[in-house]
């Protein structure tokens, strides 16, 4: 079997700007700045994940693939050996081949 060349799809995952002032001295900014930090750390999970189930599709869709093409094999032998054994339906079988 020939193998193809494949097609990679890029993703981008776009995390939206936070805005944020961090003054020196002033207390108050600290729970914004945590928060934000917070939040931070949740959307690099998230990419994380997404970048996880990017590879898992990739990779399951390279497998039905593969496995497309060992049927379609198959079935085009199988036909082939029932056009030789069987004149009858040899043109049939012709035609759905081609």
């Amino acid at each position: 079997m020939k193998e193809k060349k494949k097609t990679i799809n890029k993703w981008m995952v776009q995390i939206p700007p936070i805005p944020i002032t961090l003054v020196n001295g002033e207390s108050e900014n600290i729970d914004e700045y945590m928060e934000i930090i917070t939040k931070l750390r949740k959307a690099k999970y998230q990419v994380e994940a997404a970048e996880s189930l990017k590879e898992y599709c990739t990779d399951l869709i390279q497998e039905i693939k593969y496995r497309f093409n060992i049927a379609t094999s198959e079935i085009v032998r199988l036909a082939s050996e029932i056009m030789l054994n069987d004149s009858e339906n040899k043109d049939k079988l012709k035609t759905i081949l081609n």
